[in-house]
């Protein structure tokens, strides 16, 4: 998707948003005019007693309490038109890197202590999450971060990932129209509390108390009718009004257990199923896990329990929660319909939840395709060894027009790189390895073509001490490489990527370290991915067949100034630029 189709919606959004404004001043002085003339009018009726002149009061009434209802549904266009242009400046951010400022890098899931989130740029500031994710609930953003991991998934699965998101990749305004609706939501929004409720149903009332509740407000409001008509003494009324609410008052702990999780849900259900309307009217049939049948079955029940929601709020004031009570015994009819639609729908709300929160995954990804013009879907090999082909493969956090493409075939092998500091070994890993993840997610990569068959990725590219545990940086690396060779014998097709490898130790037992495990990694369903500054790893040979290939990346030289194209090239480097660095940085 071109940068251009998302500046010409942002303008056009923005003059709509320019004339609501208008015709919402507009209105707040059509509204001031109508108060004042029918002010003017209804004094002018009651001094004359004039009929004709009370009529046009009521015409004039009739018109403010039309102009009252339209200027609040104005309010409700120009709020969205708003949450619009906020989406589609999101996307432009994605084209300028601006989306490098969005608050929400997904830091809340690192607790789950893959190193791949750090060493791939998963999770955290500057990650594929950060750059990505539109979800607003924390199920959905969890949904995501759960997609975004290393481990391999069936092809059918990644298959059914992949018409979700090009579905939404493909339909761009349905996908700013979603995300629009969605951005009233609070972000990190959590269903929780409802979910609870429902799943710890407290059991039925005895249907004593169910037809008392019933009969005794028919009883005590036909006593009221003939009190005030002095058929009966006003007294009797008073009396049943007065047990109906000591009732209410009895069973208040019960009914507050059941209601009180209810209060300030109504909004949220409302955004709920105006988002599933949306996507049911969007949705042509079913596509992967989104099926608009099902949907359309979800809405009236959901709308249903909005409205007990809202029924659940009006107790929340005092006066009400008395008064209700005294009249109706209002708090047992709540929870009763509260009981009946968890008996008919319960079990089936979570899952019309998570509907709304596989869409929120799907347009997530979707955005790489539809802010980087040339990304692609990953196509999955159905082989038994395992295989990587990349043909002008860019990373998605570089900004469009300054990431580098780079081509590579990578079969059961140990790949050795070279190359100067900074000539971008350690990009292309991460380039490499983050696309077999979004592979997996069902998200598009940046590049001509890019497929390959499922398989574990493993990596040590950020490895930290620990001086807490007394941990340094070479044996969290041993420790890091030791659980690649251990995974290696269990016959499962694994790419492992390491980075600069032992870099945290003298040269000599890094050289015969990493030689050691190198070789151990060597496996026939293996692709190891290693740089190095070591040219000793170049010479490898493994015991087994297992081939070693070399490639390297290289600076030139130009006007005194040091210059890379990020290219990878076949064989090993033969030249390096640590000297000349520190003469750039004045350092002779």
């Amino acid at each position: 998707m071109k940068q251009s189709y998302y500046e010409n919606q942002a303008e056009s959004t923005a003059k709509t948003i320019q004339q609501y404004k208008k015709d919402s001043q507009l209105f707040t002085t059509k509204r001031t005019l109508a108060f004042i003339l029918l002010v003017l009018t209804v004094g002018a009726a009651y001094d004359f007693g004039n009929s004709w002149i009370l009529l046009l009061a009521i015409f004039i009434f009739a018109y403010f309490f039309y102009l009252i209802k339209a200027h609040s549904q104005l309010h409700d266009h120009l709020l969205y038109e708003e949450n619009k242009l906020q989406v589609i400046n999101r996307y432009l951010g994605r084209f300028n890197g601006d989306w490098k400022k969005y608050p929400d890098g997904g830091e809340d899931f690192m607790s789950r202590n893959i190193p791949q989130d750090t060493d791939l740029n998963i999770l955290g500031p500057n990650s594929l999450f950060q750059y990505c994710s539109v979800a607003r609930t924390e199920a959905g953003r969890k949904r995501l971060s759960q997609r975004l991991q290393p481990d391999p998934v069936a092809i059918d699965e990644v298959i059914s990932r992949q018409k979700e998101t090009k579905f939404f990749l493909d339909h761009p305004a349905e996908s700013i129209h979603l995300q629009s609706l969605s951005q009233p939501i609070p972000l990190n929004h959590s269903m929780q509390k409802l979910l609870d409720y429902i799943s710890d149903r407290q059991g039925d009332y005895p249907k004593t108390i169910t037809k008392v509740s019933i009969l005794l407000p028919v009883l005590s409001l036909a006593m009221l009718i003939l009190a005030v008509i002095d058929i009966i003494p006003s007294e009797l009324p008073l009396l049943l009004f007065s047990l109906q609410l000591g009732l209410a008052l009895l069973m208040l702990g019960k009914n507050s257990n059941h209601i009180t999780p209810l209060y300030k849900l109504n909004k949220e259900l409302v955004h709920y199923y105006q988002l599933l309307s949306a996507l049911e009217e969007i949705l042509p049939e079913k596509i992967g896990q989104l099926d608009p049948t099902e949907i359309k079955s979800s809405l009236a029940p959901i709308k249903k329990l909005g409205l007990l929601c809202m029924l659940a709020e009006l107790r929340h004031n005092f006066i009400l929660l008395f008064l209700l009570n005294f009249l109706l015994l209002w708090d047992i009819h709540v929870v009763n319909l509260f009981i009946n639609w968890q008996k008919k729908y319960g079990e089936q709300l979570q899952h019309w939840l998570s509907i709304w929160h596989e869409t929120e995954v799907s347009l997530s990804l979707a955005t790489i395709g539809q802010s980087r013009e040339n990304a692609i879907m990953p196509l999955l090999l159905n082989v038994d060894t395992p295989r990587i082909e990349a043909e002008e493969l860019e990373n998605i956090l570089i900004e469009e027009g300054k990431s580098i493409a780079n081509s590579l075939t990578l079969v059961p092998s140990l790949n050795v790189i070279t190359g100067s500091n900074m000539s971008g070994k350690t990009t292309w890993l991460r380039t490499l390895a983050s696309a077999c993840i979004l592979t997996y997610a069902g998200a598009p990569v940046v590049a001509q073509r890019f497929a390959l068959s499922p398989m574990k990725i493993l990596t040590s590219i950020r490895v930290n001490d620990d001086l807490s545990d007394g941990i340094s940086t070479f044996y969290a690396e041993l420790t890091r490489l030791k659980a690649m060779i251990e995974e290696t014998k269990k016959g499962t097709p694994i790419l492992a990527v390491i980075d600069e490898i032992f870099k945290g130790t003298n040269s000599a037992d890094r050289i015969i370290c990493a030689q050691t495990a190198l070789i151990h990694l060597a496996k026939a369903k293996v692709i190891t991915l290693v740089s190095t500054h070591d040219f000793e790893l170049c010479h490898l040979k493994p015991n087994n067949e297992i081939p070693v290939n070399n490639y390297h990346f290289q600076e030139h030289y130009q006007e005194d100034k040091i210059l890379f194209d990020y290219k990878i090239k076949n064989g090993p480097c033969e030249t390096t630029n640590a000297q000349y660095l520190l003469k750039m940085v004045g350092i002779e």
